[in-house]
């Protein structure tokens, strides 16, 4: 995972070297470039993995730039200086929340403090604002092609490949807690949760991406929105009942006659029909709990959690079933 991480650090400082390489040359070489660094801030708070979050930055730090331009000018035209600088703030943020524009606030104060506390702020009219904003256009145009052009992210392979690795993880995980349940496995690993969570993130952000790239594209028709969430609650349940598992001074004797219990490892990864994984009997629980002396809270609170689990995968079997091989 360390290699992973610094190889995919390597490539960003890499995006970040070229964009802002070509952002300054453009600025350097065009005369209606006053400030160079409109087009590298542009490309600095612009740049990220994949090309949807760019053109999510970018659209942000252009609304933050035209409306901080405006109301820069507009009480440039009365007040300068720090007092300027206040008001224009006090005027701006509303306005953005009031348009839903938060995404271009850090853009908007950023821009606002340039242009009141820089030298020969007193220039400040229409045509500077446009020049401004021509320059934080150069910055944008330049992260998104850099984006599209250096290690373009195929985002359904890479949903795929994290949507196999967290079988992997939590068949694991599963198998463990089916030890667990009959007394033959040791304590899990504390590393497993911030794992499993860790690849949740990343599926969650390449969806989110993917859907907004493309609405009604393979990822809607394939319901990877809902599968996110049932992915966070297999894990979720999964860490609840281990947790629960572990505070148990005896094993569950009687769960061995539940033959759906053997199956549970393996129900993320096959075709299982689902109406065989059955919850425990509260019953046999109860029986458990008089024969074993341990407490029928905790014993019905481990049952209740089992049966949330096999909820969520009977949940997430229906919903990716056309995805999981026989």
């Amino acid at each position: 995972m360390t290699a992973e991480l610094n190889q995919q650090a390597l490539k960003n400082a890499i995006k970040y070297f070229v964009a802002a390489a070509i952002a300054g040359s453009i600025a350097l070489a065009t005369d209606q470039v006053s400030f160079i660094w409109y087009p590298l801030l542009a490309v600095v708070m612009c740049m990220d993995e994949t090309e949807t979050r760019v053109i999510a930055a970018s659209r942000g730090r252009m609304l933050g730039t035209v409306a901080a331009g405006v109301v820069g000018f507009v009480v440039h035209t009365v007040l300068q200086g720090w007092v300027a600088l206040t008001v224009s703030l006090l005027i701006l943020v509303p306005i953005l929340r009031w348009c839903r524009w938060q995404a271009g606030l850090a853009t908007g104060v950023v821009l606002l403090s340039m242009l009141f506390l820089v030298a020969e702020y007193s220039s400040l009219d229409w045509l500077y604002i446009l020049n401004r904003t021509i320059d934080t256009l150069i910055g944008v145009l330049v992260a998104i092609a850099v984006s599209n052009l250096l290690w373009p992210i195929n985002r359904l392979a890479e949903i795929h490949n994290l949507d196999l690795k967290l079988r992997q993880l939590l068949s694991k995980r599963l198998l463990n807690i089916q030890q667990l349940l009959f007394g033959t496995a040791a304590a899990p690993e504390a590393q497993v949760p911030l794992e499993g969570s860790r690849l949740i993130g990343q599926l969650s952000q390449l969806v989110n991406d993917e859907l907004r790239s493309r609405p009604h594209g393979a990822a809607t028709r394939k319901h990877w929105r809902q599968r996110c969430i049932l992915w966070e609650r297999v894990n979720h349940h999964s860490m609840q009942l281990l947790r629960l598992i572990s505070w148990l001074p005896a094993t569950f004797d009687g769960l061995e006659q539940g033959p759906w219990l053997n199956k549970l490892h393996q129900s993320l990864n096959t075709k299982l029909d689902v109406t065989e994984l059955n919850s425990t009997n509260r019953r046999q629980l109860l029986k458990v709990a008089s024969q074993t002396n341990i407490s029928p809270l905790l014993l019905l609170a481990v049952e209740d959690e089992l049966h949330r689990l096999i909820s969520s995968i009977k949940s997430l079997q229906l919903a990716s079933n056309a995805e999981i091989s026989a």
